[in-house]
């Protein structure tokens, strides 16, 4: 064999003989070729070395990002999802592509920009891997997103039985779809399909032909839709598809369902099918006006159907969406004035003990309405503090009602929005002092669903609400990225764990691991911790061995309307030590 060729043959198979630097420059170019930033991430969480668009995305120079933390990089309701992905990894494996958000610091000429800091938004594509001897390190590659590379990230998103993007994953890919035809000067439409009464038609075909009804009926919609994967179930029997403009491709899609169901239908009736096809050129509108109207139309045709849509264009249906708001916003204003809402009592009960500690006060409200998607609203227009203070107020005149004759103590929810409102805390504060005498018989559990930012001034808030006596407890720790930040920087009496970590309790090692870490952090910090959806004795065995202090669900207690301390010491349990 030619000795030149032997040599060629020998460099490739041992690519180890290269040197240092050759590799290095190898890899960093294959890494640049399909992304824009590159991030190396100590298990401290922070960066430890940055290459690429730092200063375009982020208003900072690669040597300015080293320290700073890599999820506040990230918009809040994505840092979740990314610390699972990465908590997930070991070395040798990858996470992603994952489509999320990166907020873009927004700074002045001269300006230093502060990463995660009232800035924008950029949707962009996250993939992350260990590799084998630096298992202590998480290298990140991260892309702005389009179109293409938007509907790779989607690939593995939940889909039904017939290929169909599930809801959540539908409303995404709708906004990044509609973003993308806005950026290059095309027109797009959503169009909504719905089943009607296909009850009868199931029965008719039974179970199997049913499922393969829907996966035909799947990849016709997928079909439709401009990118062969923007259609998803959004309810039971009602779909959506983002498609061109101008191509008849709503009605096009009905008229193959209905053909489609009459094939599989044994006596040929099939079964009825309606469209509605809604405009998405909405210049006038912003990109994120243009999304509200996209999720608002979704979730208006997902509720009702699509005989009852009103509105033919995405500006219409954000004017609907505008005034519905605004009603909203007056009818939740007119709750809170007139105190239109109640408690239910649900207990906190000793694990070992079985004996009350307290009832958290849940809310109730008049018309049925989802307290968990109220509070949400209110938070999102602004309302939340307003709210907090009046389910405060309330908590005291019932302690107060009853301080003579009933050991009930009570715990309520503020939200981290309203921890940080000037108006609020000087409101909370004036409340607290008056009713200090009730301290005992009070906690307040601070929420997640609203970030906290300002740790500094809210954990003033809580030595201040702790010096009259109350007790502080952080609700669904563990459920977000922060809070174990949260933990370092506020003195609380107790911790409640999210309730995901006692579901899986039972069928996953790690979540019981990094149960049992928490335990051992929060007994070595003097704190308490509670344990959220309980339903099984098995659950509470396996709690207890873990050390967990206390816990709360349908096992130990249904929520009430009036305190029940039925099986437990009533004096003896109920009354919590401050």
């Amino acid at each position: 064999m030619d000795q030149s060729k032997q040599k060629r043959d020998a460099e490739v198979a041992k690519p180890d003989s290269e040197p240092l630097r050759v590799q290095r420059d190898r890899f960093l170019a294959f890494a640049f070729a399909a992304s824009d930033l590159l991030l190396e991430i100590g298990d401290d969480s922070l960066i430890r070395y940055a290459l690429g668009a730092t200063s375009q995305l982020l208003g900072r120079s690669p040597e300015e990002m080293i320290g700073l933390g890599w999820l506040d990089l990230f918009a809040a309701e994505d840092r979740p999802i990314l610390v699972a992905k990465i908590g997930g990894l070991t070395a040798g494996r990858r996470c992603g592509p994952l489509l999320t958000t990166m907020i873009t610091a927004e700074a002045g000429e001269g300006d230093t920009a502060q990463p995660g800091a009232q800035g924008a938004g950029v949707k962009v594509i996250f993939n992350a891997c260990r590799i084998p001897d630096h298992e202590k390190v998480v290298y990140c590659t991260i892309t702005v997103a389009n179109a293409a590379s938007a509907k790779q990230a989607r690939a593995a998103a939940q889909r039904t039985d017939g290929g169909l993007l599930e809801r959540e994953a539908f409303e995404a890919a709708a906004v990044e779809t509609l973003e993308a035809a806005r950026a290059a000067g095309e027109d797009v439409e959503l169009t909504f399909i719905e089943l009607v009464d296909a009850e009868p038609f199931r029965e008719r075909v039974g179970l199997d032909r049913w499922h393969a009804f829907c996966a035909d009926a799947g990849a016709v919609m997928r079909e439709g839709s401009i990118d062969s994967d923007s259609a998803g179930a959004i309810a039971q029997d009602r779909f959506g598809i983002v498609h061109a403009a101008g191509a008849a491709t709503g009605m096009e899609v009905r008229r193959q369902l209905q053909e489609l169901a009459r094939a599989f239908d044994p006596v040929g009736g099939g079964l009825a099918v309606e469209q509605a096809t809604i405009g998405a050129g909405a210049e006038e509108l912003t990109s994120e006006e243009a999304a509200q109207a996209v999720v608002y139309a979704i979730n208006k045709v997902a509720s009702n159907g699509t005989a009852k849509m009103a509105f033919s264009n995405l500006s219409a249906s954000f004017h609907e969406h505008v005034s519905e708001t605004q009603e909203r916003i007056s009818a939740f204003k007119a709750v809170v004035s007139e105190n239109r809402f109640d408690f239910a009592f649900q207990p906190i009960v000793d694990l070992r003990t079985r004996e009350i500690s307290h009832f958290e006060a849940l809310t109730r409200f008049a018309k049925g309405e989802s307290p968990y998607q109220t509070i949400v609203f209110a938070e999102e227009v602004g309302l939340i503090q307003d709210f907090d203070l009046a389910c405060t107020r309330r908590a005291f005149d019932y302690l107060a009602e009853r301080v003579d004759h009933s050991p009930v103590s009570l715990a309520v929810n503020l939200s981290g929005q309203s921890l940080q409102n000037d108006a609020f805390i000087d409101s909370l504060m004036a409340l607290s002092t008056e009713n200090k005498d009730l301290a005992g018989r009070l906690m307040f559990e601070a929420t997640e669903s609203s970030r906290i930012y300002d740790l500094e001034r809210v954990s003033n808030v809580f030595q201040t609400l702790k010096s009259l006596g109350f007790s502080m407890c952080l609700d669904d720790f563990g459920a977000g990225a922060a809070s174990f930040q949260y933990l370092r920087a506020l003195e609380v009496d107790y911790v409640k764990i999210d309730g995901t970590y006692t579901r899986r309790l039972l069928t996953s090692d790690r979540d019981s691991l990094m149960l049992r870490n928490l335990c051992d952090l929060c007994r070595d910090l003097q704190i308490k911790t509670i344990a959220e959806m309980i339903e099984l004795e098995d659950q509470v065995a396996k709690l207890r061995d873990l050390g967990v202090h206390m816990g709360q669900g349908y096992l130990l207690g249904p929520p009430a309307p009036q305190p029940v301390f039925s099986g437990a010491v009533e004096v003896g349990g109920a009354r919590r030590r401050a």
